[in-house]
């Protein structure tokens, strides 16, 4: 019955482990982000998806950016990026996405 069971839990979450696997940073990737900074953005004004999108697009236009997250649950954006990346412009950036939108750096 164990083994069964064994099997049928295998069939069905094999998949789902497979894909979390491949969607893994390869090593380059992680060597690549070895030297990045992470800098965490407190994001006033966002009330939607489209907002959110639209602070993602432009933090993405700023040089030296690799890659951003921005959540709407929490009002804030990840972005990882080269250290020379100042904070002036990534607030920059996000206060080009709409007349609405305010950045800071993120008080933890």
């Amino acid at each position: 019955m164990a083994l069964a069971a064994g099997v049928v839990l295998l069939a069905v979450l094999g998949p789902l482990l497979v894909r979390e696997v491949r969607s893994l940073p390869r090593p380059r990737q992680l060597a690549a982000r070895a030297q990045a900074r992470v800098a965490t953005l407190d994001i006033g004004g966002m009330h939607c998806s489209g907002c959110v999108a639209g602070v993602r697009r432009e933090l993405e236009t700023v040089p030296g950016v690799s890659a951003v997250d921005v959540r709407l649950e929490t009002g804030r954006a990840i972005v990882v990026c080269d250290p020379a990346v100042a904070d002036s412009a990534l607030v920059s950036a996000v206060q080009r996405a709409g007349p609405g939108f305010t950045a800071g750096p993120a008080r933890n």
